[in-house]
């Protein structure tokens, strides 16, 4: 074993040797391999990314969040489009029928939102702004999506059921409508009507999905009271409990929902039960496909990397032939030979994965600085991912010159190199 181990320090310091003594064309080699892991470290990054943020957007709305609406997330459904065009919108009723009903051990919370318009806000004889987006949604939200406060609360119960004038501002609208000043318990106008800030919620920061730095949240029984419901895009949220039985629980509501919309045995659903973890799974899918073709277009970079690195050796094995032989008819194993050249063709790739990871890493960092929205992170994995592949390019790109030059002659060898 100490045999082994010596003949293998022995070939890889003959390895760096060479290397080191042709540096501008070790240098030119390396080019195509950086360029190679750069391209598929930087891709796997930038998707993880992508995934990791929509991801947590997501979990935000907590696990398998059921939305109860005349649309499928999914955009793929048995029922032809033109009846499901005509399916009704959930209502106020069916959203207080499913609140009674739902067994509370199963349930968390149950919401009904309706999807405002972009909207003007106004504070009397202060700021405007145009294109807020207004929620409006019930008073057991904050159970289903947390929320954290800078000042105030969430509307309650009470206020939702008196349809009370009341709103939330996120972040960025408070700061727009009143700068620096406090914004608790003042009032701002939407739709012509008055309402009085109770809440003001913290700063989430930009992301790529959901944030409620540009939102404001009013109560549903109020919205009702500036917008036709039936003209307006409502849904009624229901969040399981964390060891509800899901599937149970859907179950329940299309019985329940079929009922109170008195829908005969022999008539379809004319709504759908949408599972937020449906569409986490579908996002999952997504991202294995992009990597598999980030995948794939990387996989030309690299092969031209291996071409290089494999011209370059069999040119180093053409020059070193009387070495070769010399060192051959000094008694050195083909073995010796054959790890020699091959620890210079992976010291060259491993190398030159090391310099497109660095690359990629600088790229993270020039990114984060210059965005808030977009996080990518070179993670350990992806480390470890590129120099694995670079490895196995250096490997194979190096086995056929190296195995050539173990198999010289070694009297050959040393007339050629003559």
């Amino acid at each position: 074993m100490e045999k082994i181990f010596f003949e293998l320090f022995e070939s890889s310091k003959f390895a760096f040797k060479s290397l080191k003594s042709n540096l501008l064309r070790t240098l030119l080699s390396l080019l195509g391999v950086s360029i190679g892991i750069f391209s598929i470290v930087a891709i796997y990054s930038a998707i993880d990314a992508l995934n990791e943020t929509v991801m947590s957007s997501m979990n935000k709305f907590g696990q398998n969040t059921l939305y109860i609406t005349k649309f499928s997330f999914m955009g793929q459904s048995n029922v032809p489009r033109w009846k499901r065009k005509n399916f009704p919108f959930p209502t106020i009723n069916e959203y207080k029928f499913l609140q009674k009903n739902l067994s509370r051990d199963e349930v968390k919370a149950v919401t009904f939102r309706i999807f405002m318009p972009a909207t003007k806000l106004t504070v009397p004889g202060g700021e405007t702004v145009s294109g807020a987006e207004l929620i409006a949604d019930g008073a057991e939200f904050p159970k289903i999506q947390e929320l954290e406060f800078e000042s105030g609360r969430f509307f309650n119960k009470a206020e939702e059921e008196s349809a009370s004038p009341v709103v939330i501002l996120g972040a960025d609208l408070k700061q727009a409508l009143f700068d620096n000043q406090p914004a608790l318990k003042k009032t701002i106008r939407v739709y012509g009507k008055k309402l009085k800030i109770i809440g003001v919620l913290k700063k989430e920061g930009s992301s790529i999905g959901p944030s409620n730095d540009g939102k404001a949240f009013i109560s549903s029984s109020f919205a009702r009271t500036i917008v036709a419901p039936h003209k307006s895009f409502t849904a009624i949220i229901v969040a399981p409990k964390p060891m509800a039985d899901v599937k149970k629980l859907t179950d329940q509501i299309i019985v329940l929902l079929r009922q109170k919309r008195k829908l005969k045995p022999s008539e379809i659903d004319n709504f759908f039960v949408n599972n937020i973890n449906t569409v986490k799974d579908q996002v999952e899918k997504l991202t294995s496909v992009l990597r598999m073709g980030g995948g794939f277009l990387a996989l030309f970079s690299l092969l031209i990397g291996a071409f290089g690195i494999a011209n370059i050796m069999f040119v180093s094995v053409k020059e070193r032939t009387n070495q070769i032989g010399i060192q051959k008819a000094l008694g050195a194993k083909n073995s010796f030979i054959l790890w020699q050249f091959l620890f210079e063709a992976m010291f060259l790739s491993i190398i030159g994965g090391m310099i497109g990871i660095m690359l990629v890493w600088g790229g993270t960092v020039i990114v984060s600085h210059l965005s808030d929205s977009i996080h990518i992170v070179l993670t350990l994995k992806n480390i470890i991912l590129g120099l694995f592949i670079s490895s196995v390019i250096g490997i194979i790109a190096g086995l056929w010159p190296a195995w050539k030059a173990a198999r010289l002659n070694p009297v050959e060898a040393i007339r050629t190199g003559m």
